[in-house]
């Protein structure tokens, strides 16, 4: 289908639609009738666009992980030692995580995980595993710096996140706390990565 202004509008529309639906009452409670009530048009412009309501459901799922990944994935660490760029990568990947949309995303992804395997592995490549690969190369820069010792460098960066998420994350998930102020939320994770770089710094630092 050839692409133009009028169609790019109105798959951003269906979309847009679509993204508050499945977030609000996840993959079941939604149906392409619901969407076409509200953005007008037929069912055969969705099935056109995205193919089906699968279709849309995972373009959702990627554009949210593109909107919450965005500034962690912007982030530019050169020039930082391991303690400010951790503090800064771990300040907004914390911040991702606290936002509603983010943990409904979350969830969503969760409940569908079984019936849909391929996006399931989508998500985490686009969400997860993304963070886990920016850390990785900021890890093998300071180690080659000499600023932290050698070592697994993707098993450091996926300990450095659970460290910093803890049981936060699932807190949140569940609906059991509420965002951290700025003030708590640095006080977390400096807590953090004082803990991480015990065990990372070279000896005798």
């Amino acid at each position: 289908m050839i692409s133009t202004a009028s169609s790019q509008k109105k798959q951003a529309q269906i979309l847009h639609v679509a993204r508050e639906l499945f977030l609000e009452r996840g993959y079941d409670g939604v149906s392409l009738d619901d969407i076409v009530e509200r953005v007008g048009g037929s069912k055969s412009t969705l099935y056109s666009y995205y193919g089906g309501k699968e279709g849309l459901f995972a373009a959702m799922v990627q554009e949210v992980c593109a909107d919450k990944m965005g500034d962690v994935l912007a982030l530019d660490l050169t020039g930082m030692d391991p303690k400010t760029g951790l503090a800064v990568i771990g300040r907004q990947i914390m911040k991702a995580i606290s936002q509603p949309e983010g943990h409904s995303v979350f969830r969503a992804m969760i409940a569908e995980a079984p019936r849909f395997p391929r996006l399931a592995q989508a998500f985490l490549e686009a969400g997860p595993r993304r963070m886990i690969r920016l850390l990785k190369s900021n890890i093998e820069r300071w180690q080659g710096e000499g600023m932290l010792r050698g070592g697994n460098a993707e098993m450091m960066a996926t300990q450095f996140l659970g460290i910093v998420m803890a049981d936060f994350h699932t807190k949140r998930l569940l609906g059991l706390v509420e965002p951290m102020s700025e003030r708590q939320l640095g006080a977390w994770v400096a807590k953090g990565i004082e803990l991480f770089l015990e065990g990372a710094l070279p000896n005798g630092r």
